[in-house]
């Protein structure tokens, strides 16, 4: 039993202090660094886009540069191709151990095509980036300190995902929700202390730069004292269902373009469409500041009742589209707050009309705001407690928690009673099948016997980040198996079934949680057409 207790303190308990604080640390700090040089860069392009507004001599200069920031990113992407699109999507595909990536060139090239895309006042934001930077660095933790305890590689990758999720926005709580409900969609004990420890490690590091350097680590905070009657509570039905529909809608266009592009591909080079898009971003930026960027100041403004209804309907459109555009193209950066301001428009489009025809008072404006950036987050991302949650720490919404339960469960039901997928799904499908395309996908079947000492000794199976689609279909308990103890014990003999697009990555997989293998294990497999998505485990 001490033994036992020793193999647990040691080979689990302090690895995951020691690289999830390490992990939460160096990520807390890059996030902030990159905070520092997104805001630099974010003010620069608002200088100038308000001088070719002023000076529209110069509009065929701001043209040729977006084209040439473009291809700039464009040819940044050609090193590091994992940094295209959404970085959300992409750290979930690569902590489920769909796709793969290089952790260090996807550092560097990631921190420098997401300053570009900004600069172009491409309508991204930096919430992406901070979650893969964190995945990155989780990786950069493990294989320079932990080379013999590769198992830990999907969990400090997570651990790291969430710290920068969580440096990001400001609301730690809501970046330790985003392993359970978003990266894995589970729970256990170990991805708990893993990202918990990588949060709280984060967050205390941007903290402490951010007093530092005398900024808030917060996106921003709202004071709500209004608390909406239960009378009202209609209006939080309506903008329940309209953010559910409009949702679904938005996942929908999401698709129906990214698949346009898919087939113009051949047609159309990578370099050409970021090209063109940039252009048509600084060409619709040049119309309004509102209708680029991530939109924190557009938030801002609708904080404070700005806006008529029929501009901000002509927002959430264009918005829409061109967040859209972006990301089907391949441009970096953060679907995070962007959605936030798409589900901000529709609270203060419902919140203006319904104030308008009197049917509720000003006072309630700021309420139906928060219920619409909440529900419309949870319909968009189909995270529910998550959107929950980011409402009580970012948007203020204590006084108001049953308004906004009812609009997130409201929007949430719309948008499983039309069956539409979660739009960061769609965007890591997207991710997928590009990653595989051309491949044959193989079936194997497998026997593994677990080795004494190895990572999985101790868990339960359903704790252990198995390989994607990797199905443990029995388990043969050692002969020496002590009947008190539960979980995977050493000797035991594991009947695994699996598809795979690289039998030997999988393998040296297995390896790191189960212990090496003899090289006549009986194997059985089959191949399968690329066609075929592999599914998280």
């Amino acid at each position: 039993m001490k033994k036992t207790r020793f193999h647990y303190i040691k080979n689990i308990l302090m690895p995951c202090f020691i690289f999830s604080a390490i992990t939460g640390i160096l990520t807390g700090a890059l996030v902030f660094a990159f905070k520092i040089a997104a805001g630099f860069v974010v003010n620069l392009s608002a200088d100038i886009y308000s001088f070719v507004r002023t000076n529209p001599i110069w509009l065929p200069v701001l043209l040729l540069g977006a084209a040439g920031l473009g291809l700039a990113v464009a040819f940044l992407l050609r090193a590091a191709p994992e940094c295209r699109g959404g970085g959300i999507p992409t750290s979930i595909a690569i902590v489920r151990g769909l796709i793969e990536f290089r952790w260090l060139k996807s550092l560097l090239v990631l921190f420098s095509s997401a300053l570009l895309s900004f600069l172009a006042g491409v309508p991204l934001s930096n919430d992406g980036p901070g979650v893969q930077m964190g995945t990155a660095v989780g990786r950069g933790t493990v294989r320079l300190l932990g080379k013999k305890n590769m198992a830990w590689d999907r969990y400090i990758m997570t651990g790291g995902a969430c710290a920068g999720f969580a440096a990001s926005i400001g609301a730690p709580l809501t970046g330790l929700f985003f392993a359970f409900e978003e990266a894995h969609r589970r729970f256990s004990p170990m991805l708990f202390m893993v990202a918990g420890i990588s949060v709280v490690s984060g967050s205390m590091t941007m903290h402490f730069l951010c007093d530092l350097a005398g900024i808030s680590p917060a996106i921003f905070r709202l004071h709500i004292d209004a608390v909406l009657p239960l009378k009202e509570y209609w209006i939080i039905l309506v903008i329940g269902v309209l953010c559910g529909i409009f949702a679904m809608l938005f996942t929908k266009l999401y698709s129906l373009i990214s698949r346009f592009l898919r087939k113009k591909r051949s047609r159309v080079s990578n370099e050409l469409k970021l090209a063109l898009v940039f252009v048509a971003v600084a060409l619709i930026g040049l119309g309004s500041s509102r209708f680029i960027g991530s939109g924190e100041s557009l938030i801002e403004e609708l904080m404070h009742g700005h806006g008529v209804w029929y501009l901000l309907l002509l927002y959430f459109g264009v918005r829409a589209l061109l967040l859209i555009l972006s990301n089907a193209s391949g441009a970096p950066g953060g679907l995070f707050f962007p959605t936030l301001v798409l589900g901000a428009l529709l609270g203060a489009l419902c919140a203006r009309l319904c104030i308008g025809f009197g049917l509720v008072g000003e006072e309630y404006y700021t309420v139906l705001l928060t219920v619409g950036m909440a529900s419309f987050f949870s319909a968009s991302a189909r995270t529910p407690i998550t959107a929950l949650h980011f409402a009580l720490e970012a948007l203020g919404a204590e006084p108001n928690i049953l308004a906004v339960t009812m609009g997130v469960a409201v929007s949430f039901l719309v948008i499983e009673i039309f069956g539409v997928e979660a739009f960061n799904e769609k965007v890591l499908e997207r991710r997928v099948e590009e990653e595989n395309e051309g491949k044959a996908a193989q079936i194997i079947d497998t026997e593994l016997t677990v080795r004494e000492g190895a990572f999985a000794v101790g868990k339960e199976i359903r704790d252990v980040l198995w390989p994607p689609a990797c199905v443990i279909l029995s388990v043969d308990k050692s002969p020496t198996h002590h009947g008190g103890l539960t979980g995977i014990s050493a000797g035991d003999i594991l009947h695994v079934h699996y598809r795979t697009y690289d039998p030997p990555a999988t393998m040296r997989c297995l390896e790191d949680l189960v212990g090496p293998q003899a090289g006549d294990a009986h194997v059985s497999m089959h191949e399968r057409g690329s066609t075929e998505q592999i599914p998280d485990n």
